[in-house]
């Protein structure tokens, strides 16, 4: 019986397929950490956010900074969004109407019910979120890292505990 040989894998060619697709999404999560500690930072992508959203404005960013920062400021970059259709003078009612439908389907933060009310109340609930929050604190002693990680932590912390919080919710916990 021979022995099965091993796979030759190129790990060259699986990173320069790889780092395309994923590259963003951690430029993504390095800048929305990057916008919890600094206001200056949260000001910035406010900016992108808004300029980002008029068409003629090309700011030549990676996709992942312009879409962490709208993720950050939906509502700001909305707002603008309403300005520019409004300052359109010839564009037709219809679609004038279009685009107020669909601006009118994207839910605000008061919109969405983040945990429920009974749900938060219980017992059980109480107990895994301080667990976690303290699991958080053991985890991440230094100031930064927690800013950043704690809040995904505790998410993922609570998950696997059965209850689904977001990390919003987690947030106003923790700070």
């Amino acid at each position: 019986m021979s022995a099965k040989k091993p796979i030759d894998i190129d790990w060259l060619e699986v990173a320069k397929i790889g780092m395309p697709v994923v590259g963003p999404f951690v430029q993504g999560a390095l800048w929305y950490g990057f916008l919890n500690l600094d206001k200056r930072a949260q000001a910035l992508g406010r900016f992108i956010a808004v300029a980002e959203v008029v068409p003629a404005v090309d700011l030549n960013l990676p996709s992942g900074v312009v879409l962490a920062s709208m993720f950050d400021s939906v509502e700001e970059a909305i707002e603008i969004y309403d300005k520019i259709v409004e300052s359109i003078s010839d564009l037709p009612d219809s679609i004038r109407d279009l685009l107020k439908d669909i601006k009118d389907t994207i839910p605000t933060k008061e919109d969405i019910p983040f945990v429920p009310e009974a749900q938060e109340a219980s017992h059980e609930f109480q107990k895994a979120l301080a667990e976690c929050i303290a699991n958080a604190q053991n985890q991440f002693d230094n100031k930064y890292t927690y800013a950043i990680f704690a809040g995904p932590w505790v998410v993922s912390c609570m998950l696997q505990k059965g209850f689904s919080v977001p990390l919003s919710y987690v947030k106003d916990k923790l700070f």
